[in-house]
């Protein structure tokens, strides 16, 4: 389901049941920094091109990466006791095999909560690759994960 956003870019909603109930959102065409932006470079005295730095928006690709595996980050036992909720916002970086290279917050509220178990989670996922000219290339993907909060543990000997 897409949906558009207020800054024109696209929505896209990652089916629930690939995520355990954790709600993430990929934002499309995300903007990008640039140093993401690498070049094709060669070393000195080569001719020989190195591996590519470029990881590509969403909005370059003919195919974006999917959700290939489970995910379900942890919700902290920490904010399970005080009842807390929040978002993270993460920028992932996915090569042509559909691994995670790297994650970077962006964002997240409350701070310093829930930004490891999301780190930690979307770096051990797998993804279909993104496409380009039909070739699997590297991409940059930017989601929201949020934790609502867990319902109440029950008492030992609740039915």
């Amino acid at each position: 389901m897409t949906q558009p956003t207020r800054a024109g870019r696209r929505l896209t909603r990652l089916p629930a049941a690939l995520l355990g109930g954790v709600v993430a959102l990929a934002l499309a065409g995300a903007g990008s920094d640039a140093w993401s932006q690498g070049q094709i470079a060669t070393t000195p005295g080569s001719t020989a091109p190195l591996a590519s730095t470029h990881y590509y928006r969403s909005a370059e690709l003919d195919a974006r990466p999917g959700v290939k595996t489970h995910v379900e980050p942890e919700y902290p036992e920490a904010a399970a006791r005080r009842g807390l909720s929040g978002t993270v916002v993460l920028r992932l970086y996915i090569n042509e095999n559909g691994a995670v290279d790297r994650v970077e917050t962006l964002r997240a509220r409350p701070a310093g909560v829930f930004e490891r178990s999301a780190e930690q989670a979307f770096r051990a996922a797998r993804f279909t690759p993104g496409m380009k000219d039909k070739h699997p290339v590297k991409a940059q993907m930017t989601i929201e994960v949020r934790f609502d909060t867990p319902p109440p543990a029950r008492p030992a000997g609740w039915r």
